[in-house]
Order: structure tokens, then sequence, then C-alpha cells
């Protein structure tokens, strides 16, 4: 069999950070914090468009691609940054929009403003495979680009692109770039360039965040309502695990007794 020929694709990961601290919170605000990162994944594969595609969703991530025929590099880069660009524009529109509403005052709901985004940008070699109705991306800069999630940026708002990837990009809408060395397993040290967005929210014009309705509020609020309701339940009706073994040790002493 013919290995799988594989082609220059721009690899894309648009991560939400500092949903993991709500998980840790109440079952509630742990079942509210999984319907706002289902909002706001929405969000950002509602804000994409061709040429890039999504791979996977991963957890509090959308794992984005776009393939290219070596001739549209650029043209299909320039995209991608603008893209990027309305990556950001999106998520913040939807957060600011779960904050006005005030459906609910748990950690979760009440703290939706410290939801940040951060993507990382690669581009290299990838096979692309259908694995019964699914897509399926491999290589190398696969992983790599996944490993890159854990490094020492000290913020959870950037751009982080490899320096493959800002060798065609170049730059991201005038920002002032860092270059970092991280220190990546299985890799070794790989040059990435690092961009800070200054006031993300700034990015949302008023026409792209219009005022959520009642409407919408009063949707949100059943839903997360409801979302209360189940958690509720499940606790109560969790199964009452017997201890056999006291039990056993109860009956015998009531034997003795009698």
């Amino acid at each position: 069999m013919n290995a799988k020929p594989t082609s220059k694709t721009f690899l894309l990961l648009a991560d939400i950070s500092g949903y993991t601290h709500f998980m840790r919170e109440s079952p509630v605000a742990s079942s509210h914090a999984r319907q706002v990162i289902i909002r706001l994944l929405k969000a950002l594969i509602g804000a994409s468009a061709p040429p890039l595609t999504v791979a996977e969703l991963e957890g509090d991530a959308v794992f984005f691609y776009a393939t290219t025929s070596g001739d549209d590099l650029d043209r299909i880069a320039f995209q991608i940054k603008e893209q990027m660009l309305s990556l950001f524009a999106s998520f913040y529109a939807e957060t600011r929009k779960l904050a006005e509403m005030k459906a609910c005052e748990c950690d979760a709901c009440s703290n939706v403003g410290g939801l940040k985004l951060k993507q990382i940008l690669h581009v290299g070699d990838v096979a692309i495979e259908r694995v019964n109705q699914f897509t399926k991306l491999f290589g190398v800069d696969v992983i790599l680009i996944h490993k890159l999630l854990k490094n020492s940026v000290p913020s959870n708002e950037y751009v982080l692109m490899t320096g493959q990837a800002h060798t065609v990009i170049t730059d991201f809408h005038g920002l002032t770039p860092r270059i970092l060395r991280e220190k990546v397993e299985e890799f070794g040290t790989v040059k990435v360039v690092v961009f800070y967005p200054i006031h993300p929210s700034s990015m949302v014009r008023a026409n792209e965040s219009p005022k959520p309705t009642t409407t919408d509020t009063l949707t949100w609020s059943c839903r997360l309502k409801w979302n209360t309701i189940l958690v509720l339940m499940s606790r109560d009706l969790k199964p009452v695990r017997l201890n056999t073994h006291s039990m056993k040790k109860r009956g015998k002493q009531r034997e003795g007794s009698s």
C-alpha cells in the first residue's frame, strides 16, 4: 500500500483558558461552565470560514486546519491571519453577551469575563485520512502544535506562532512580536513568536456584539436552570452503597445476643 501523500498545511488551535478552574467548583457551577464553553466553541466555529476547516473539538479547544497547494501559501496565510482576528472578536462578543444576560450568580456564570482565548499556529507537512465518517490528521507537525499548548508564555491570552508559521505570516496586525525558545518534549528547542493582543475586547465593535434580547436571556436562563435541576436530581438519585461487611457483623451480634 502506498503511503498517503502529505501537503503543506496550516494548523490552528484556538484554546479557551480558565475553563478548568470552573470545573473544579461546585457541581452546579461545573455544569454551567460546560454550557458556557459549548456556546463559546460554537461562536469560534461560527466565526471560521474556508480555507479553515474544523478537524476536531478537543475539550475546551477547536483544532482547525487549512491545506495548501504550495503556490497559494501566501494567500491562505493572509486569510488565516484575518480569521484569527475574527475568532478573537467572536469569542469576546459572546463572553460579553453572556455576562450581560446575568442569568445566574454561580461562580462559572459570574466570571465569564475571566475566560481568555489563546491561538497557536503552525504550518507543516500533514497527511489527511478518512476514518469512517471522520477526517483524521497525521504527522509530527500535528503532535508538535498540541505539545506547544504547554509553554512558558506568562499569559492566558496570546497568539503563538512557530518559526515556520511566522515566516509565512510575517506579522500579526501590527503587534510587537516576542521571540521565545520553548523546550518541547521529543522536539528539543523550538523557536516561537508570541503576540499579545492589546485590549482584545476592543476588537469587538458595537454592531458585532448586539445586546441580548429578552428571548435570548430567557432561553439561556431556562437552559441553566434545567441543568441545575439535572445536577441536583443526579445527586439525590445516586445509589446508596451498602457496607455489607458491617451489616454481616451487626447480624452476628444480634444472633449472639438472642
